[in-house]
């Protein structure tokens, strides 16, 4: 594939990639309910098949919602089973 033919790829994909993110700011919108859930399940699918494993991430321009939304906290995993029964003798002794 030749470079010029390779920027068109990247290009159609940076937008296919801004389009997906403009749908995902639009689905958040709506009610909850699964209807919601399933075309966000489907709008990320669709990000992270865009986003090619070789290649570095292709980050969209960040938005306005995205730049006025606080950053994420970090996500804590909850203990296995066998570290919470440990916790709960520990806590009955």
């Amino acid at each position: 594939m030749d470079t010029k033919q390779s920027e068109r790829v990247n290009e159609r994909l940076a937008q296919w990639l801004r389009m997906e993110h403009y749908r995902l700011h639009c689905v958040e919108q709506w009610p909850e309910g699964p209807h919601k859930q399933t075309t966000l399940a489907g709008i990320h699918c669709a990000l992270q098949s865009l986003q090619p494993e070789s290649q570095p991430p292709i980050e969209p321009a960040l938005c306005m919602v995205c730049s006025s939304r606080t950053p994420r906290l970090a996500v804590m995993e909850s203990p296995s089973a066998s570290q919470r029964s440990a916790i709960g003798m520990r806590l009955a002794a």
